[in-house]
């Protein structure tokens, strides 16, 4: 038989026949999440997987999308870069998955782009929806692999040192996690000090990995003696409240700003259990950009479909990934409903690919998106050439209940 023979007898045979699509059934679309839920960072892995977990079970409930439900296969790299692409591989050759979805973290994600722009130029593989703001899977060689639903960090630090700066904090130092993350957050804050004819007043780091129970003194003496009236902390929860708890226990009320990928909600419980401890409030000046509002804003659609979800089906963590180190304590969080946001969109692509979905289809119906609504109150996009469905920042404090949403720091900290 001819080849091109053998094609047309291919494409005569019923669907069912042909050569499966990776991760797809006429049932099922499975999806792949290798993330930390192990380590002193497992809470942002959990809690991503938390949100986009409930939010596939309501999709699913309903009959999934285009008679296909959502599985969500997980593989754990601890947030450890050198763990990273066996985790990615570990989805694409033991769970056969149709995408990647929902990664944690800049190291990480570095380590695994390769593989996975290997795969995208083979078979197509994607990766929707990864936990960080960085820039490496936002630039070529591999932003075409890539789907992004939250804004960047250089949005959020630009976006806070703007704010500082408007209320005459100029001397701005920086807390980095001494890595790929942290070098992403450093370069956002120098653009944007760069923007204003200013430059960082002070830089200190730490290793990634650190614990709460590690002290942060000699940083916050570099910055305190390099007389800083504003930091920006680009790290993860228990490194960045330790240097919150050591800056004020020295009597040092700087404001103190955090990216979203911190874990707010996992950073105000360790702040707040050392506060009871030491009878000591430490929370202060505590400043935090976030990628999608405040979880108790019911004024939000997405945030009613939320935390409605989140109600109902209540997901506490993946089975058999070593989480031990971390367990939910409470029902609603910024990582929950970011993975919540995600999962939506991912949702939304999914039903406009169709019922005949491919890796290409969906990939295709993505850049076909252009300005839609997620129920956020601002419009999400995605096209050819914006692979970031989403821009907006927005700003958190902590009040007396917890966090609290303001409209800038200045509302927060005009009274300080």
């Amino acid at each position: 038989m001819s080849i091109r023979a053998l094609l047309c007898a291919l494409l005569a045979l019923p669907v069912g026949a042909r050569a499966a699509e990776p991760g797809v059934t006429d049932k099922e679309v499975v999806l792949g999440q290798p993330a930390a839920f192990s380590g002193p960072s497992a809470g942002l892995g959990v809690e991503m997987w938390r949100g986009a977990t409930a939010a596939f079970a309501e999709a699913n409930a309903a009959g999934g999308v285009n008679g296909r439900t959502v599985r969500l296969a997980v593989a754990d790299d601890a947030y450890d870069a050198e763990k990273a692409a066996n985790a990615v591989g570990q989805l694409i050759s033991r769970d056969h998955v149709f995408a990647l979805f929902g990664g944690v973290g800049t190291p990480t994600i570095v380590k695994a782009l390769p593989v996975l722009l290997k795969h995208f130029n083979s078979d197509g593989l994607f990766y929707f929806a990864n936990f960080t703001g960085a820039q490496p899977q936002r630039e070529p060689p591999y932003a075409k692999a890539v789907f992004n639903v939250r804004a960047s960090y250089r949005e959020e630090t630009k976006a806070m040192v703007d704010a500082f700066v408007a209320m005459g904090k100029k001397r701005i130092g920086i807390f980095v996690q001494d890595d790929a993350y942290g070098s992403s957050g450093r370069d956002g804050v120098r653009r944007a000090l760069k923007e204003k004819g200013l430059d960082i007043a002070a830089d200190t780091s730490y290793p990634r990995g650190q614990i709460f129970d590690v002290g942060t003194a000699p940083q916050v003496k570099i910055l305190r003696d390099a007389k800083v009236d504003a930091i920006v902390a680009v790290g993860a929860y228990q490194a960045c409240a330790a240097l919150v708890r050591d800056a004020r226990i020295s009597g040092w009320l700087v404001p103190i700003h955090n990216v979203s990928f911190v874990g707010a909600d996992q950073m105000l419980a360790l702040l707040t259990a050392e506060e009871h401890k030491r009878g000591t409030r430490l929370t202060q000046n505590l400043i935090n950009t976030q990628v999608v509002p405040f979880y108790d804003d019911v004024s939000v659609k997405l945030v009613r479909d939320y935390r409605a979800a989140m109600d109902r089906y209540s997901p506490t963590q993946p089975n058999g990934t070593g989480n031990s180190q971390y367990t939910p304590k409470a029902k609603y969080s910024f990582g929950s409903l970011e993975g919540y946001l995600s999962a939506r969109v991912f949702l939304q692509v999914l039903q406009k690919a169709g019922k005949a979905l491919t890796r290409r289809g969906f990939y295709q119906a993505a850049e076909s998106m252009g300005r839609f609504d997620v129920g956020l109150g601002v419009p999400a996009e995605l096209s050819p050439s914006r692979h970031q469905a989403l821009d907006t920042v927005w700003f958190t404090a902590v009040g007396k209940t917890g966090w609290t949403p303001v409209r800038g720091p200045a509302a927060a900290l005009g009274a300080q």
